[in-house]
Formats: structure tokens, sequence, C-alpha cells
């Protein structure tokens, strides 16, 4: 043609026929097909990892859980224990001392005062060790003396009838009771007087 340059006329050989053209469509398709399968496997398997994760992770902190509830209840044994050597401690000092008030004459007074009061002054000093690591422990005991009876802490032991107190209030103390972090540990067995309306029971 005048005017246009050899180069520009296309040409008859460079036209693609239709069979290469669905030849290509065909191979790009397959081709799309195997990528999309490669991507959904991929997402498969980074999704069951992840499950996976959270499932350890889940377990983890169920483990941990229970970890920690193991330890307070070993913790909560080995209070009991503590409480219960106290107790002993306590009764030896109590029994000592009833005993030194109750010897008579010299020679007696003589041979045993020595002996019963190296048991209470060494009684009184392991009860003042048990009760500095209660205090560490953060265990206290319930305050019940002349206190007005509390269930929730207390439980009565014995009631009576007298009129040197209010109704409902402890007059004495036969086991006590003690707390941690606010929750009882042992509950303190108490003598009660007696309340018309409310009487507590053992």
């Amino acid at each position: 043609l005048p005017g246009v340059a050899p180069e520009a006329v296309p040409s008859a050989e460079a036209a693609p026929d239709l069979f290469t053209m669905l030849g290509q469509l065909t191979a790009l398709t397959r081709e799309t097909q195997l990528q999309g399968r490669a991507t959904n496997r991929l997402h498969a398997e980074l999704s069951a990892k992840l499950d996976h994760l959270a499932e350890n992770q889940i377990s983890t902190d169920t483990m941990a859980r229970k970890l920690g509830d193991m330890r307070r209840e070993a913790r909560l044994e080995v209070i009991v224990e503590l409480l219960e050597v106290r107790d002993r401690f306590s009764r030896g000092v109590e029994e000592a001392q009833r005993r030194l008030a109750g010897l008579h004459g010299f020679w007696a007074r003589f041979a045993q005062r020595a002996v019963l009061s190296a048991l209470v002054d060494g009684n009184l000093l392991a009860r003042e060790r048990l009760d500095d690591l209660l205090r560490r422990l953060d265990v206290r005991e319930i305050p019940c003396l002349g206190q007005p009876f509390d269930p929730t802490r207390m439980q009565a032991a014995e009631v009576v009838h007298t009129m040197t107190a209010a109704p409902g209030t402890v007059v004495d103390v036969f086991r006590p009771g003690y707390i941690s972090n606010g929750r009882v540990l042992r509950f303190a067995e108490v003598r009660v007087v007696a309340d018309a309306r409310d009487t507590p029971t053992p």
C-alpha cells in the first residue's frame, strides 16, 4: 500500500489460529485449577496447624490451672497438718501448766517444777515458731471470745444459759478456728450463750 511501511502490514503467519488459542486457554485453565487446588490445600494445612496450636494453648492453660489447683490443695493440706501440730503443743502447755499449779509439798515442787517449767517453755517456744510460720502463710486465727456467734466461721459445741453475757455471745473456745485469704480452713469450736429465739446447735 502506498505510504505504509512493509513491516506495518500484518502478516498472515503472525495471526494465531483457533486451535492454538483453544490449546492455550485449556492450558491456562488447567494451570488456574492447579493453583486453586494448591491454594486450598495450603489454606487447609494452615487452618489445621492453627487449630492444633489453639488446642495446645487450651491444653497448656488447662494444665496450668490444674497445676495451680494441685499446689493450692497441697498447701492447704500442709497448713492443716501444721494446725494439728500447734494444737498438740497447746495441749502440752496446758497440761504442764495444770500440773505446775497442782504441785504440793516442798520436795515435790522442787523435783518437778524445773522439769515442768522447761516443758512449758519448750512448748511455748515451738508454738511461737509455728505461729510465725502460719502468719507468713497468711493464716489467721478467727477471733471468737466475746464475739457474737458466727455460723459461717464457728461451730457451737456447747450452749449455756447465763446472765453474765448477752445471748449468742461466745464465752469459751474449745478449739480455735483459722482463715486464709477469706477462706475458712477450720471452724472454731465454741461455747455460746443460749438465745431463746435462735439457739445455735452443735
